[in-house]
C-alpha cells in the first residue's frame, strides 16, 4: 500500500507541473498566428500609412471603418500557404482579414491575411449579406 501511494505520490510530483506549465505557455497559441482572444475583421483596405491600415468593413449590414495599428510581431500572408507578404506590397483595393484586439481606443493587428476573392468562403459571404444574412451578429 505504502508503495502505490508513493508512486501515484511521485506521479503527481512529475506530471501536474509539466501539464500546469503546458497550458500556460500556450494560453494564447491556436498555431495559425492568432490568439484566442483575437477578434476578426473582414474587408477592403482603403488607407495606408506607416504601421497603419484603414479598412471598410465587408458582409455587415452597416459597414464600419477602423484603423489597424500594426504591432511589431503582426504580419501578412495570401490564401497560399506560407506565402508571406510585406507591408509595402499591400494596396487599396485588397480584401483582407484582420486578426486583432482592441485596447485603449485602437486596434491592433497582430496578423493580417490577404483573401483570394474567387475563394469559396468569401463568395458565401457575398451571397449571404446580399440575402440579408450578415457576417457576425447582425442578423436584423
Amino acid at each position: 500500500m505504502k508503495k502505490v501511494l508513493l508512486s501515484l505520490l511521485l506521479v503527481g510530483m512529475v506530471f501536474v507541473p509539466a501539464l500546469t506549465k503546458s497550458a500556460s505557455a500556450g494560453e494564447s497559441a491556436v498555431g495559425n498566428g492568432s490568439a484566442l482572444t483575437d477578434a476578426l475583421q473582414i474587408g477592403e483596405i482603403t488607407g495606408l500609412g506607416d504601421r497603419q491600415v484603414t479598412i471598410k468593413t465587408k458582409f455587415e449590414k452597416s459597414a464600419k471603418t477602423y484603423t489597424l495599428h500594426l504591432l511589431p510581431e503582426c504580419y501578412v500572408m495570401t490564401a497560399k500557404r506560407a506565402d508571406f507578404k510585406k507591408f509595402s506590397e499591400l494596396k487599396k483595393g485588397d480584401l483582407i482579414a484582420a486578426y486583432g484586439w482592441y485596447k485603449d481606443g485602437k486596434w491592433n493587428a497582430r496578423r493580417i491575411d490577404i483573401l483570394d476573392t474567387n475563394d469559396y468562403l468569401v463568395k458565401r459571404l457575398d451571397m449571404d449579406a446580399k440575402a440579408g444574412v450578415y457576417f457576425k451578429h447582425e442578423q436584423y
